[in-house]
């Protein structure tokens, strides 16, 4: 009997030990991580003061590490594997990042309440048609603007889209090409659809998950079904995000309010 005593009390030592050794240790992980907890905690802060600057400098990042180590196999794993229905289902999704889509019905409602103010019969209908126009112009503009900026970034950097990675093993930018195959970077569904997606989710925030996601399919559909590479379509996504909230900001400084 006392020697199992002695034995239990043996284990309850031991497994004590352990634990203390364990709490020792953790201890001493958390000393020697208190600067990185301080660095991290610091560069948050600054992140959050300049959101547009930071954001930048993280995408370029992740962008050029994509570029050297992601894309390729990506595209390449993607390309064997995916077929079917998945493959035709991301195919119709992909429609969804069609600019005109949004660009076309905006551009009208925008143009009809400008022209409809004009014929307001008191002041008050008037300014009652203009206010109600700022939002079609904001979803149309930040389709636009985004899409100028990207037009002029693709033909800068002219790169090769996944087809010719496929067919031919190249794969790089022909710089200052206007050429379809050349024009990968960044994807221009994926912009059109994070700008007309961002723009209504602050024109109806109380859907801004269904719109967020509607965003990130067009996307991930143009990644899957291997017509842009991943960093095409992160850079094109980061680019309308940009665009839509800081023309957000700039309609509210004039007075301005793009939500309904």
């Amino acid at each position: 009997m006392k020697r199992i005593e002695r034995g239990i009390l043996s284990l309850m030592e031991r497994t004590q030990l352990a634990w203390e050794g364990v709490s020792l240790a953790m201890a001493d992980a958390n000393r020697k991580a208190a600067p990185l907890k301080a660095a991290l905690a610091s560069q948050w802060a600054r992140s959050c003061e300049r959101p547009m600057i930071w954001s930048f400098v993280y995408v370029a990042l992740f962008c050029v590490l994509s570029m050297l180590f992601l894309d390729r196999p990506v595209a390449r794993v993607l390309k064997a594997h995916v077929s079917g229905d998945v493959e035709g289902f991301f195919k119709i999704i992909t429609h969804l990042g069609e600019a005109q889509l949004y660009l076309v019905p905006a551009g009208l409602a925008w143009a009809g309440l400008m022209i409809a103010s004009l014929r307001a019969m008191t002041a008050a209908a008037r300014d009652r048609l203009r206010q109600l126009a700022v939002t079609p112009a904001f979803i149309f503009l930040s389709i636009a603007i985004s899409g100028i900026i990207s037009n002029a970034i693709k033909f800068s950097l002219g790169r090769y889209r996944p087809r010719y990675l496929f067919e031919q093993d190249l794969y790089g930018f022909s710089f200052f090409n206007s050429a379809w195959g050349m024009n990968s970077f960044p994807s221009g569904h994926s912009q059109a659809g994070f700008a007309a997606m961002t723009a209504l989710m602050i024109v109806f925030p109380r859907y801004d998950l269904f719109w967020m996601l509607i965003a990130v399919l067009v996307a991930l559909s143009r990644v899957v079904t291997t017509v842009h590479y991943l960093s095409d379509a992160v850079a094109g996504s980061w680019l309308a995000i940009c665009v839509t909230f800081t023309l957000a900001r700039m309609m509210r400084d004039k007075g301005w309010e793009p939500r309904l």
